[in-house]
């Protein structure tokens, strides 16, 4: 390895342990004032093949910004400090935009190194000084999470391994040091475009990460007959309680639980009535925790719903209901206790609350196809 990015990474590390400083900087920045919870979603805009887009919009659903983006994008993540976030393509996707949220302006490209491309997704460390990204080292069939000096114009200085295969969303955990990363078990080849290439032999996991040295910490793994479940999307609650969004590749299997917790040892898969869990055609899109984190939101666009657990209790978590939205996926806490803003292809943006079961309309079906993540920025960067 090239010395140079060595003496970056140890510089980047040592800014890691700052990280529990950045909730402070927070509530610093709430203290100026607020316009609000905004949210940012790639879509497909006309008619036409490749009109991709990113666009902002708040909580009444009037858009904020727009940009082209030179494919289909996928998900978001947002700085800490700053009013910035990078939006990521889609799985095999080589580039990445940041994107200044508050003024509508694209600042900069991040493409991958050679032989990686990126699988959708990234989190930043809390002081906001590195951007980490789930990538495929492709020819050698391994994930990897990639390392990028947000101060030295999102270069890539190093990677590790993210200790397993197929790693698609990652997140920040709570205590601000580690990264939770959901491997799906899937190999894939850009040559083969999004074909998977070892079904019968997947091992999805969770992998619990430390952000400054790559170190494993600790595993989730699903019992063995449940391998074909490749583990896809996360969302932090309180108290490191995570929400686990799978997607089963059995197709010969009855229908399986799709959704679990993960609060640092073993995944717990929730129980669902029969008839939605058919519907939900094996297939998760998205997930997220409300903001008062004790509600679980996970979106089945296969079968057009979105499916609500209450999880204020961690040894009792409960199914409360679920929202008939065709081709919903985009889902998002909308800052109110138990309240998300849900997204669908057609352009329908709502608000609901399951526990309450009001829902409002805030936009009408338009010229977006909202796809696959709806993110929320709750704080006011």
């Amino acid at each position: 390895m090239d010395p140079s990015p060595t003496i970056d990474r140890r510089r980047l590390i040592a800014g890691l342990a700052l990280g529990t400083l950045a909730p402070a900087g927070l509530r610093a920045a709430a203290a100026r004032g607020s316009a609000g919870p905004l949210f940012v979603h790639c879509a497909k805009a006309g008619e036409g093949d490749g009109d991709f887009r990113v666009a902002g919009f708040d909580v009444r659903g009037d858009r904020r910004f727009t940009l082209p983006l030179p494919d289909r994008g996928h998900s978001i993540a947002f700085h800490p400090l700053r009013p910035h976030c990078v939006v990521f393509a889609r799985r095999p996707g080589t580039f990445a935009v940041v994107v200044d949220h508050r003024t509508g302006v694209a600042l900069r490209r991040i493409d991958p190194v050679a032989g990686r491309h990126f699988y959708g997704h990234g989190a930043f460390s809390a002081d906001g000084g590195v951007l980490f990204a789930s990538e495929n080292a492709f020819e050698e069939g391994r994930g990897e999470i990639g390392i990028y000096d947000v101060g030295d114009g999102y270069r890539r200085v190093d990677g590790f391994a993210s200790h397993g295969v197929g790693p698609h969303d990652l997140r920040l955990a709570p205590d601000g040091r580690s990264l939770l990363v959901a491997n799906g078990g899937i190999r894939t080849h850009p040559d083969y475009g999004r074909l998977k290439l070892n079904l019968d032999d997947m091992k999805p996991s969770l992998a619990l990460v430390d952000a400054a040295s790559g170190r494993s910490i600790a595993e989730a793994r699903l019992p063995a007959d449940l391998h074909k479940l490749s583990i896809r999307h996360l969302a932090f609650g309180a108290g490191g309680l995570a929400a686990v969004a799978m997607q089963d590749e059995e197709e010969r299997a009855p229908p399986r639980p799709l959704v679990g917790l993960w609060s640092g040892d073993d995944i717990r898969l929730l129980d669902m009535p029969d008839e939605l869990l058919a519907r939900m055609r094996r297939y998760t899109g998205s997930t997220a925790l409300a903001a008062g984190g004790e509600v679980i939101a996970v979106s089945a666009p296969k079968g057009d719903l979105v499916a609500f657990w209450d999880v204020a209790s961690r040894e009792e978590p409960r199914f409360i209901g679920h929202l008939d939205i065709e081709d919903g996926c985009g889902v998002a806490p909308d800052g109110s206790a138990a309240g998300f803003v849900v997204t669908s292809g057609d352009g329908t943006i709502l608000r609901h609350d399951p526990r309450t079961r009001t829902t409002q309309r805030i936009a009408a079906p338009g010229d977006f196809a909202w796809d696959n993540h709806a993110m929320a920025r709750l704080d006011s960067v």
